[in-house]
């Protein structure tokens, strides 16, 4: 008996040993981004979810990643109302043609009112039966490119 507590205590560390280095990982990974002129984003297929996560690169829009994670700030609200259906449907045809990745360029308003143009790389991310359960992307400002 006495040997399966040990087991199980070796099991535990190791457990935690896992979720240390998945934590380390993701922390790596966010300075990564962080320290790019890029957005990145992953955010549920849900109109109205709040995004998981976004990169700190929002705030370049006057943005915090908090108005995004929290729900107070939605992508529905940053697009321009003038592209949001074209940009909509693009994304729902794609989702239901099974696409696994792809570009889209409109225009977002920042936080101040102004327009940029950006473009964004979205992979969509599915589970073993195909449903969609994110959407993971980058957006970068090509505004002054255009």
């Amino acid at each position: 008996m006495k040997e399966d507590s040990n087991l199980d205590a070796v099991c535990d560390t190791e457990l935690i040993d896992v979720q240390k280095k998945m934590e380390l990982r993701i922390k790596a990974l966010e300075g990564l981004v962080n320290n790019t002129r890029v957005i990145a984003f992953l955010r549920s297929p849900k109109e109205d979810a709040p995004v998981e996560f976004i990169s700190q690169g929002i705030e370049s829009f006057g943005y915090k990643a908090d108005d995004f994670t929290s729900g107070k700030v939605t992508f529905k609200d940053l697009i321009h109302p003038d592209d949001f259906d074209r940009v909509h449907l693009e994304l729902t045809e794609n989702a239901l043609e099974g696409a696994n990745d792809f570009r889209q360029v409109y225009r977002i308003i920042t936080k101040k009112g102004h327009e940029r143009i950006v473009e964004d790389r979205t992979a969509i991310m599915r589970d073993e039966n195909r449903r969609i359960i994110y959407y993971q992307g980058i957006l970068e400002d090509i505004t002054d490119k255009q």
